[in-house]
């Protein structure tokens, strides 16, 4: 896939959510209780982002930290902020944050990854995770594990000039599917520490997930103790 390709996939996708938000909401109302143990690692007042957070559900996590959520959707933030008044949102990119290097102790994103075309964008989300992770920071990141969608995909790749792995679920959106051990290769270019990877699964859903640290830099910690 081109860049100016992922570019107008992109544009596409934000323009849906936007359309679908208050009905896409609708159906988002209940957490995924599997994956509460990624949430488990989480300490009072910490700074938490949380990264694509969609109509902000899980946002009920973190009733005991400092919690920022924020989607590139300008209407699904808003279903956000109307569901939880008491949280912080904002509209942005996951792929250009608007915070600085070291912000945050911990960064979820759920849900996030397989909606985004060509590797040098995905690429650049974890480059991102990790600017504004604080040395030690974990990142958790979940994505759908896609196998039926492989059915689709196998009838319509040679009608349009995209990758092997790229695909159109649920009212046409895009997805990627991921290969197992994607996300470790991609959170290991961009210089992140991995601690778990695995899959999760319930009845009618899985999901690849990963764990992954932002390793404190020894001189850097050197230097703070020695004059």
């Amino acid at each position: 896939m081109r860049e100016k390709e992922a570019k107008i996939l992109m544009d596409k996708l934000r323009e849906d959510y936007n359309s679908l938000a208050s009905s896409f909401s609708r159906t988002r109302d209940r957490l995924w209780t599997e994956m509460k143990f990624l949430f488990n690692e989480t300490q009072v007042n910490e700074k938490v982002l949380d990264l694509g957070c969609g109509n902000g559900r899980f946002s009920q996590y973190f009733e005991s930290n400092n919690y920022t959520g924020v989607d590139f959707s300008e209407r699904m933030i808003e279903e956000a902020k109307a569901r939880f008044p008491d949280k912080k949102f904002l509209i942005a990119d996951a792929i250009s944050l608007p915070f600085p290097e070291n912000s945050f102790d911990k960064v979820y994103s759920i849900a996030l990854l397989h909606h985004i075309p060509h590797q040098k964008y995905r690429l650049q989300v974890f480059q991102e995770i990790k600017r504004v992770l604080k040395p030690g920071g974990r990142v958790a990141i979940t994505v759908w594990d896609i196998k039926k969608g492989k059915i689709f995909y196998l009838k319509n790749i040679f009608c349009r000039p995209f990758g092997l792995r790229d695909t159109f679920l649920k009212r046409q959106k895009y997805y990627y599917i991921f290969a197992k051990g994607e996300l470790s290769f991609l959170a290991k270019k961009a210089g992140l520490e991995i601690i778990k990877e695995g899959v999760v699964k319930e009845k009618r859903r899985s999901n690849l997930y990963l764990i992954a640290i932002k390793s404190i830099d020894k001189k850097s910690k050197k230097s703070k103790i020695c004059p």
